[in-house]
């Protein structure tokens, strides 16, 4: 059975309870207050002939006074358990309206705008491609664009969890403070605020579950991993030049590019 029908039953259940309680609190009271007999015979309500205890009159032995006051005590227990019990049942129920408005499925799936806007900022982060590095591009080095596709709805988590892992590894290499200065200074930081705003936001994405026949995220992480990888190893090994920072540039806008052209709209959330 499913979270949110459990719940609704077990509300539907504890409102039955919650509509007899009251009822049952009245039982052991009037409008006129508690029928009480003092050892005086003398009322507390308003009606002698519908006493609940018993009261012993003056001339009551102590037994009887002790059978009249254990018989009050009992009387006043069970009123006070109901009205505890009716506080409870209001607390339960609230608590349970609470989770299970938190159970409701909420849609957890990439922003096209925000993608949009980070392919935007790391375009025109900066002018063409410096001539001296058109030939500094390693052949080696060439992004797994299958890990990141979708064809159909089945590989949609799959390639949203790659695409979460890219934008971790995208926000891991823009951490360094060594950027080439003909980088505009100011849209390289609003590029890693949005990147780090989705990786934030996405977050979710790694928490959905599939059937194991169809999550292969495993191999894609293999492959984005390796590829990035490689990307880290290039900017150093060309000790940060402007030339190895291109080269990211270059590699990072074609998996953006790649992303946002070629998975379908049921792939994102468009707000």
């Amino acid at each position: 059975m499913k979270t949110g029908t459990s719940l609704s039953l077990l509300l539907e259940f504890l409102c039955g309870l919650w509509v007899q309680l009251p009822s049952r609190i009245k039982t052991t009271e009037e409008p006129g207050g508690l029928f009480i007999c003092g050892p005086e015979s003398k009322l507390v309500g308003d009606d002698a002939s519908q006493s609940a205890v018993g009261g012993p009159s003056a001339g009551s032995s102590v037994g009887q006074l002790k059978s009249y006051f254990e018989e009050l005590e009992e009387k006043l227990r069970v009123k006070t358990s109901l009205r505890m019990a009716f506080q409870c049942l209001s607390w339960i129920s609230i608590l349970l309206c609470i989770a299970q408005v938190s159970s409701m499925p909420t849609k957890c799936q990439l922003q096209q705008t925000l993608m949009a806007k980070t392919h935007n900022l790391l375009e025109t982060m900066t002018g063409p491609v410096p001539l001296q590095c058109l030939d500094d591009i390693p052949v080696e080095i060439r992004s797994p664009t299958w890990a990141l596709q979708s064809k159909n709805s089945k590989q949609d988590v799959g390639a949203a969890k790659a695409v979460y892992k890219s934008l971790m590894k995208v926000s891991s290499l823009m951490e360094s403070d060594s950027f080439p200065q003909s980088w505009d200074a100011d849209k390289l930081v609003k590029f890693q605020i949005i990147v780090d705003r989705q990786i934030e936001e996405s977050e979710c994405i790694t928490r959905i579950k599939t059937q194991k026949e169809e999550d292969d995220f495993a191999v894609r992480d293999a492959a984005l991993t390796d590829y990035f990888d490689k990307l880290e190893k290039l900017l150093k090994e060309k000790e940060f030049s402007v030339c190895a920072w291109e080269v990211v540039r270059r590699e990072v806008l074609s998996v953006l590019q790649f992303i946002l052209v070629e998975n379908s709209n049921n792939f994102w959330l468009t707000v």
